[in-house]
């Protein structure tokens, strides 16, 4: 080594090391993984909610013909 070279510094660890993710990273996923649970379930929900409602209107008990009764 001579004196112009900087002493090899080994305390940083491996810079290819995998390291752990950042907030950001953490809260993206998240956010990600609350959107996907959202969209299967409106995907698995809305088929069972529209055959029940084609079965009240089947059955003359039509959500829309139903009137308002106020206070």
């Amino acid at each position: 080594m001579t004196r112009f070279e900087k002493p090899a510094q080994f305390d940083n660890g491996d810079p290819y090391a995998l390291s752990t993710p950042r907030a950001p990273t953490i809260g993206t996923l998240a956010l990600l993984a609350v959107l996907l649970a959202y969209a299967v379930g409106f995907v698995i929900l809305y088929p069972i909610a529209a055959s029940s409602v084609a079965k009240s209107v089947s059955e003359g008990n039509d959500p829309a013909l139903l009137q308002f009764v106020g206070p």
